[in-house]
């Protein structure tokens, strides 16, 4: 209705029953604006329904001399009704008489169908709510919530009033809380999105793992309005995730074992041969030094492997350091030798002087021991050549076809590749998933774990072949600008020769073989030890005054009575008395469970030479 408007004002003479109109009210009415109305012509426009309450407000009105305010219905000449308020006010004479009304009335008919219009789809936003398979809120842009529906309600146990503004909080969880606000808070007042978990006090009193994810919500002219959200109860989910995660790890550690006792199998077979080797030569007049030192470096190599176990279990964590990855293949040439197929010729080109790259070494010799198994597998039963070599490669210039998107800089590169039947395509999408192996007994921690290793230091990992070509694995890992660490020696000790008189070292330990060999050896450098294979045993040692014990050696488990309380009665009888512990977990975990401070910490294996270095090291501290 152009030009239309919703307000306009009229007064009544009383006296001369005479109604003035504004061209306003004319056109609300629908009148001509040459016509002249009167009061009766006005009645007449309102609608039966509502003309005698009309009348009668209009009355008392003129009979208590105060105003009115009155809400009717009209209906146009067209036909058309429109819904009006008028509101008046009593005009009187000198002498108080009521001589005239005068008033304002105003269209509200549009403002009515647009509250009708909010209701209904309030009600139906409403029912739609408490009918979804969801727990619904929304909040005003105050934070305040406004709003649950019946899925929240029945949830809660509780009353929409009691959870409005900020009464739905009183249910989550005293743990949670803190972060499930700042959460909402924050994406609040930046209007993000947002998702979050907490567990949230059902009607029954349990704790429910909640799901709730909120998006901001607008005006048509859009000013921000708050907040809807929906959440799900996903605590029956999460536990069943649980359970996957403990199947699947139950599934790992068979996998794992297998690939333990692989390795442990070559690292075993290794040293058999190199001591069948020792015991020849010793026959034949020869010096076994070579194959000793090959035993002693398998076995070093064998406690890497359960050191690396404990980092994949999550018992410790890895020490990462700056390796050169040509010395750690070198070190590990003649064990690799022993450990591949009798058919296969291992050829190495190791560059020289590469970067250095941070990892862990054990990290490096896994890698490099699963690659080699994986190899001599392929080549199997076949006359066959596996190829290493190390080398330095720039990303963007000569990476090999293939391999993911580098940074910038220089990568080392381990390259293992062998004359086998190749990968079938099939198979090569596969060989990174968990668990996924081709042969009935796996092989070492798995590609998987060499893809997560290789991973966790940055690099990158890539395997081409073709059935009938044979497999190349390509490693990646990032040069750093570090001097390569220096790893520990392996080679003979030297005889330790001294003006001074050797420490009395009380070994504490259980597993006899290990220490009645550290005890002889100790023997041969000139030390006085006492051997403990339990606790109580130590603490007789401990006790007797006329026995002099200058360092004690003590295991980390034991038997009876604990390490803890050995080492707590050692440091209170003998507060001179230096106590070292020995595991082969870490000396973090030592501490955690001894509590009490020890004064050095050596890591099984450990060499007797490192063993003497530290006891002279803690006995001048």
């Amino acid at each position: 209705m152009e030009g239309y408007t919703t307000f306009g004002t009229w007064f009544w003479d009383i006296k001369a029953n005479r109604l003035s109109w504004s061209d306003e009210v004319r056109r609300l009415f629908g009148k001509p604006q040459d016509r002249i109305p009167n009061y009766e012509e006005y009645l007449q426009a309102i609608l039966p329904s509502d003309r005698e309450r009309f009348e009668r407000s209009a009355r008392d009105s003129i009979s208590t001399k105060s105003g009115c305010s009155i809400k009717f219905q009209i209906a146009r000449p067209d036909g058309e009704v429109r819904t009006l308020t008028c509101t008046s006010e009593v005009l009187c004479d000198e002498d108080g008489s009521p001589v005239g009304l005068f008033g304002a009335c105003q269209d509200i008919t549009e403002r009515i169908k647009a509250e009708a219009a909010l209701r209904e789809s309030e009600e139906r936003f409403r029912n739609m709510a408490d009918t979804a398979p969801v727990m619904i809120w929304v909040s005003g842009p105050d934070k305040l919530c406004t709003f649950f529906n019946k899925g929240w309600l029945t949830f809660r146990g509780r009353a929409h009033e009691e959870e409005l503004g900020n009464g739905w909080a009183e249910g989550v969880h005293s743990d949670d809380l803190d972060r499930c606000l700042e959460t909402y808070t924050s994406a609040f007042d930046a209007r993000h999105e947002f998702q979050m978990e907490y567990r949230l006090r059902r009607a029954d009193g349990e704790y429910r793992w909640i799901l709730d994810k909120g998006v901001p919500r607008f005006e048509p002219s859009g000013v921000f309005a708050g907040y809807i959200g929906s959440c799900i109860d996903v605590t029956d989910f999460k536990r069943d995730q649980e359970q996957q995660i403990a199947k699947q790890k139950l599934e790992s550690v068979g996998t794992l074992a297998s690939g333990i006792a692989h390795d442990f199998n070559n690292l075993l077979g290794g040293i058999l041969a190199h001591s069948e080797l020792a015991l020849t030569q010793l026959t034949s007049g020869s010096h076994p030094e070579e194959a000793l030192q090959n035993i002693r470096i398998g076995a070093i190599r064998g406690g890497e492997i359960v050191r690396q176990l404990m980092i994949y279990t999550g018992h410790e964590t890895e020490r990462v350091e700056a390796v050169d990855v040509s010395r750690i293949v070198a070190d590990m040439l003649e064990l690799l030798r022993v450990s591949v197929s009798k058919r296969a010729a291992v050829r190495v080109h190791l560059g020289q002087r590469l970067p250095a790259v941070r990892a862990n070494p054990a990290q490096i010799r896994q890698v490099v021991m699963n690659l080699i198994t994986n190899a001599s597998e392929a080549i199997g039963d076949q006359d066959g050549v596996i190829r290493i070599t190390t080398g330095v490669v720039k990303a963007g210039k000569d990476t090999a076809p293939g391999l993911k998107s580098l940074g910038a800089g220089g990568y080392v590169q381990l390259k293992v590749s062998d004359t086998g039947p190749g990968i079938a395509p099939e198979v090569q999408a596969r060989v990174f998933d968990p668990f996924f192996t081709t042969k009935t007994t796996g092989h070492g921690l798995g590609l998987t774990v060499v893809q997560g290793i290789v991973g966790n230091l940055s690099g990158t990992i890539h395997i081409s072949s073709q059935p009938g070509t044979g497999t190349t694995v390509r490693v990646l890992l990032p040069c750093t600008k570090r001097e390569a660490s220096i790893t520990r020696p392996v080679c003979r000790d030297e005889d330790h020769e001294s003006q001074f008189p050797q420490p009395t070292i009380l070994i504490v330990e259980d597993e006899d073989l290990l220490r009645q060999a550290v005890s002889k050896v100790l023997g041969k450098k000139g030390y006085s030890v006492i051997e403990a294979r339990d606790g109580s045993v130590a603490l007789a040692v401990i006790g007797d005054p006329q026995k002099l014990v200058n360092v004690i050696l003590l295991d980390l488990t034991l038997p009876g009575i604990s390490s803890r309380q050995v080492l707590e009665e050692a440091k209170r009888l003998r507060p001179q008395m230096k106590a070292i512990v020995t595991s082969a977990y870490t000396e973090q975990m030592a501490a955690d469970l001894l509590i009490r401070r020890f004064d050095g910490f050596i890591r099984k294996p450990y060499q007797v030479a490192e063993l003497m270095e530290l006891v002279r090291r803690t006995l001048s501290a």
